[in-house]
């Protein structure tokens, strides 16, 4: 019965260890994939034009304007605690007129009684720096129905919904904006001045917060063999006695 009960016991403490160790595992791979990720968007810092073709991480610096009748606002972001929205608008770069991109601005604060913020003007020509990315996948629960309404409340970015009212609109791509200025006014941060917060980032959590997840998966399964082991130990001493 006791060796029973000791066999069940070590089969049962391998199958932990091992999951610890896997899951150990998988947050360094995720962690190395992080680090990856943003080297590839350092490597990309120096700003591109549009004279060729674009892939995601790629950093571009183009001028043009925007259409800020036709934003787009991405609902239920948060930002330092407070509820609020992303704000995307359409640009049409003066080296591609014929192609507009849809640009993530940043986040503005939700008014009350969940009205929408007012759309900044923006009505200038700009100097656009950013970075080329797709969409970010979000979990819609209930699809939502098309509308013409503009400015838009969307809870995801779908630009193949949007090119329905935007038949110019580049459904690859958007852009998510690091510095905008205005050609008039060089000096002068657009985004500060329009009152927009940008916060997109190349990753939500850094490659560091993975290795430290994998560090406290290992050393939980050296704790729990260990435990193991000296509770295997002290059994095989008092049966000897």
């Amino acid at each position: 019965m006791k060796q029973g009960r000791r066999m069940g016991f070590l089969i049962l403490t391998v199958v932990v260890v091992l999951l610890l160790v896997k899951l150990s595992h998988w947050q360094w791979t995720r962690g190395e994939q992080k680090a990856q990720h943003l080297a590839q968007f350092e490597a990309n810092q120096a700003p591109e034009s549009l004279s060729g073709s674009v892939q995601k991480g790629q950093y571009l610096a183009i001028d043009g304007q925007f259409r800020p009748e036709f934003a787009v606002w991405l609902d239920n972001q948060a930002h330092q605690g407070r509820v609020g929205y992303r704000l995307f608008l359409p640009f049409i770069p003066s080296q591609q007129p014929s192609q507009w991109w849809l640009v993530e601005l940043g986040w503005m604060a939700a008014p009350a009684l969940r009205r929408l913020p007012p759309v900044p003007e923006l009505a200038s020509r700009y100097q656009l720096s950013g970075f080329v990315d797709t969409p970010s996948k979000r979990v819609v629960l209930k699809k939502e129905t098309a509308s013409h309404d503009w400015p838009a409340r969307r809870q995801r970015i779908d630009l193949q919904a949007l090119k329905a009212q935007l038949p110019t609109l580049n459904t690859q791509w958007l852009i998510r904006t690091e510095k905008l200025v205005d050609v008039t006014t060089p000096r002068t941060d657009a985004l500060a001045q329009a009152g927009v917060t940008p916060v997109w980032q190349p990753v939500v959590m850094p490659p560091a917060k993975h290795y430290g997840y994998a560090l406290q998966w290992a050393l939980m399964a050296l704790a729990v063999s260990i435990g193991a082991g000296i509770w295997w130990y002290k059994t095989k001493q008092r049966e000897a006695m």
